[in-house]
């Protein structure tokens, strides 16, 4: 069929008045999207510790880079960062640093040309862009037969009127870049460019991702794998040249002691910390950093050490859903694997870590509206509402007043999410992929 003959077939009129009905919705919702991202305040609480930790290696002060390590990991900052963080021009929160050292070489560098505020209005601008960039990725990962301004908008939509995204704009979160990155990857696999892909992977800078790259082992992808192992590697060695060995130790240290912390807090979705909680007695009440450490505000969050049968357990956890992924991601298709089984993974591994603030799921929001295609609007409706609804902004508020253990509820309603994209898709147009 030439070119002239599909542009002058005509339509359907039922297929007309859908499709016009869909781009309409979808421009409604990402009209409110937009104007809901101009009106999410910027605080950049989770920015400032990169740009602390930065300040410190660049003055030459490594001990104020990581806070000490401990057997249950507090969210404690070093000594002296609030006064770095007022110098700075920032009041409020005061988070530590718990990122690879070669994240503060890079904020060092980035810190002799731009102090804390410009890069806060810089990420500001940047991070919404990364949001949209990610959900039109997840749109080309997926191969979704819905139209792409149909999936970001209700991406964008789930994601800026939920926890998931909010805060993520509102701390300008580096989870925003890793979550691209990490979709990104997924995406260039999918178009057939696994040298691009790896790249990606690896240079999200975060041990958690080194996992999917697993994946790509188990699927055949040995080019993707390939490029990951070796960027990675170069990575890695550069950090260790760059920051020094002992840094790293720190690093991995703080590592340690996250996994053998639970994390009780209704913004963590985490079933571990949710199994913490049931079964340990002894909760520790910590006072988070600030700026004004005698201001009146509600800042203690509470963790509790996991002892070593709950710490085993959960490394059990881990190691048998990265077996199971593995296994199903060797035996699945390209289509299964794209539209279902990373799209699940994203949602699920979170779930099993000691800490999974709302966006740590980030990505796999992104690839929610791919649902609908595979499960068609009124099944796949059902299950976005029964997941994001809660979690909508507006509800929120409600929640809490009533009490609803929200940490519970949250890892549960995200456990859907990650079953949803698994079950069978219904009959219909096979899902393309989108080179």
């Amino acid at each position: 069929m030439t070119l002239r003959m599909i542009l002058t077939r005509p339509i359907p009129l039922r297929l007309m008045i859908r499709r016009a009905a869909l781009v309409v919705l979808a421009m409604g919702v990402l009209g409110t999207v937009l104007l809901t991202v101009l009106t999410i305040p910027r605080l950049s609480g989770d920015l400032l510790p990169l740009w602390l930790a930065g300040q410190a290696f660049a003055d030459g002060a490594p001990g104020e880079v990581y806070a000490p390590v401990e057997p249950v990991f507090r969210m404690l900052p070093p000594d002296g960062w609030a006064e770095r963080a007022r110098a700075a021009g920032y009041e409020g929160f005061v988070y530590p640093f718990v990122y690879p050292p070669l994240w503060a070489w890079v904020f060092g560098l980035i810190g002799q040309v731009a102090d804390f505020q410009a890069i806060a209005a810089l990420a500001s601008l940047v991070n919404p862009a990364l949001l949209l960039a990610t959900c039109l990725l997840a749109w080309r990962a997926s191969g979704s037969a819905q139209g792409v301004v149909v999936h970001v908008a209700i991406a964008l939509a789930l994601l800026l009127m939920t926890p998931v995204g909010r805060i993520a704009i509102m701390q300008n979160q580096a989870q925003i870049l890793v979550a691209f990155l990490i979709v990104l990857a997924l995406e260039r696999t999918r178009a057939n460019r696994p040298v691009s892909a790896g790249a990606a992977l690896a240079a999200s800078l975060k041990l958690f991702p080194a996992v999917f790259a697993l994946f790509w082992l188990a699927s055949g992808e040995r080019r993707a794998f390939g490029a990951f192992a070796a960027l990675g590697l170069g990575l890695g060695l550069m950090s260790v040249a760059v920051a020094g060995w002992p840094l790293h130790a720190e690093f991995l240290g703080h590592v340690a002691s996250i996994g053998r912390t639970g994390f009780f807090s209704p913004l963590s979705f985490s079933l571990d910390a949710v199994m913490v909680r049931q079964l340990t007695d002894a909760p520790i009440e910590v006072l988070l950093g600030h700026t004004t450490p005698t201001a009146d505000l509600p800042r203690a969050i509470t963790v509790a050490e996991k002892g070593p049968a709950l710490a085993l357990a959960g490394q059990a956890a881990f190691a048998a859903l990265t077996a199971g992924f593995a296994l199903a991601m060797a035996r699945a298709g390209p289509t299964a694997r794209y539209a279902a089984l990373w799209p699940a993974a994203l949602a699920l591994f979170p779930l099993i870590g000691p800490i999974a603030w709302g966006y740590y799921f980030i990505a796999a929001t992104a690839f929610a509206p791919a649902i609908l295609s595979r499960q068609g609007w009124l099944r796949g409706g059902g299950v976005l509402l029964v997941v994001f609804g809660p979690m909508h902004a507006s509800v929120l508020p409600l929640m809490f007043k009533l009490g609803v253990d929200f940490q519970l509820l949250g890892a549960l309603l995200f456990l859907i999410l990650g079953m949803a994209f698994l079950f069978p898709a219904r009959a219909g147009p096979a899902p393309s992929a989108k080179t």
